[in-house]
């Protein structure tokens, strides 16, 4: 009854508007102070500070160091180029293009909203001089922002290793799949419209010359190197992924000198956005801290642990796809990196319990929370694009959800192959 009033009240105040962090710490507080005085005060700051003290988690403002760099210096524009030339030949051509693109970006920004912030406008742009309506142009840059966190490197990723104890360096390698099915499911889609609809069959072929072509690809050939450094330093055993994410900062501002984009004035406002970023992040972090203390005190993994062990008993395949139901359920509601943050820590050591596979479990969780980003009310990224595109919230959200079914697909298939995920970690790591 205790954990219920009080996950009732951490509702109450998340949709009245208070931020995540708060709206877990008021219950947390209010928890004390029913105890009667018997936990003393100053465990508050030891329970929030003690999760901080993880060397994993100095890749989280790393990462995003490293998106915003990417974002101010010309990379999406050689990207998004690169792309257009592999398949702007197509029908419908910008609208693969900016799948291709959001999965280049990926796997350097580590972010959904630096996905779709980053390349929004330069796709919005050239989508809208090539005449695709400009709500069709904010739901596929919206939708395809969903890789950002699922091809390595991915900034929710880290919050999972860090909130789990377990190797980021397996989880990236693990979403690696995952990520290319999510964006042949993307294009599938497109492939779909631009046959079967009457807007797809419209929609212009928007060519480049060979010649064009190659001066695209060798322009994009510093920043495709960018995932070499990531994930082959990580495969490879020569980095960290910590380590990785220093040094890729290093290689964004190569890329700025390169490109000729980099000023003292964007370097700094560079540094106080992810300044800005991580902290929210951080103090997600402390405060969850408390809150598992709190739910754990009161019983919840043992009663979770009751209600799951029968069915996982059974079949840990049918678990797991319950699991995925609620995931995708909170993902409607909380942010993927603040979910992440609360649920991780409860779910984990009782997932492990059970036998079922740590890192396969991890990926399924990300997949399964990022799409909460497309899907009202509070999809992120939903709001980034209306922002970029200048369009209501309630457009891009009809253009966007079109993609969910898609977005479904991929994760029943890594569900009930977990190989998928699975296979890459095993070969690198054994």
């Amino acid at each position: 009854m205790t954990i219920l009033i009080l996950g009732i009240v951490f509702l109450i105040l998340m949709f009245l508007g208070m931020p995540v962090a708060f709206a877990m710490g008021v219950p947390a507080i209010g928890y004390l102070l029913m105890l009667g005085g018997d936990i003393p005060l100053v465990f508050i700051p030891h329970s929030m500070v003690g999760p901080l003290f993880n060397y994993v988690l100095i890749a989280v403002p790393a990462f995003l160091l490293m998106g915003r760099m990417l974002n101010t210096t010309g990379v999406t524009d050689k990207l998004f180029d690169f792309a257009i030339g592999l398949v702007g030949r197509f029908k419908g051509g910008l609208a693969y293009a900016n799948v291709l693109a959001s999965m280049f970006f990926a796997s350097m920004s580590g972010t959904a909203v630096g996905d779709a912030g980053g390349l929004g406008a330069v796709e919005m742009e050239m989508m809208g001089k090539a005449g695709y309506r400009k709500a069709y142009s904010a739901g596929i840059t919206a939708s395809s922002s969903v890789l950002g966190p699922l091809i390595p490197p991915s900034v929710v990723m880290v919050l999972v290793g860090a909130s789990a104890q377990i190797s980021v360096g397996r989880l990236f390698l693990g979403g690696i799949v995952p990520g290319f099915l999510m964006t042949g499911a993307l294009l599938t889609h497109v492939f779909v419209m631009a046959k079967t609809t009457k807007e797809g069959r419209s929609w212009p072929v928007t060519k480049m010359s060979l010649r064009e072509s190659f001066i695209s690809f060798v322009r994009a050939i510093p920043a495709l190197f960018t995932p070499v450094i990531i994930i082959g330093g990580i495969m490879f055993g020569v980095v960290t992924p910590t380590e990785a994410a220093v040094a890729a900062i290093d290689y964004a501002l190569l890329l700025g000198i390169i490109y000729r984009k980099i000023t003292l004035k964007t370097i700094i406002k560079t540094l106080m956005d992810t300044v800005e970023a991580s902290g929210t992040f951080l103090i997600l972090t402390a405060c969850a801290g408390f809150f598992t203390w709190m739910v754990t005190n009161e019983g919840l993994p043992q009663m979770v642990t009751q209600v799951l062990s029968p069915v996982a008993n059974a079949s840990q395949l049918v678990c797991v796809l319950i699991l995925s139901v609620f995931f995708l359920v909170v993902g409607c509601f909380m942010d993927t990196g603040a979910a992440v943050i609360l649920l991780t820590p409860t779910l984990m050591p009782i997932i492990i319990n059970m036998g079922i596979d740590p890192i396969y479990f991890g990926v399924v969780m990300t997949v399964a929370l990022v799409t909460g980003i497309i899907t009202p009310p509070f999809g992120m990224c939903l709001f980034v694009m209306s922002d970029v595109a200048k369009l209501p919230v309630s457009v891009v959200t009809k253009e966007s959800i079109k993609y969910l079914p898609a977005m479904w697909i991929t994760l029943l298939l890594i569900v009930v192959f977990p190989e998928l995920i699975l296979w890459i970690p095993r070969l690198a790591f054994g």
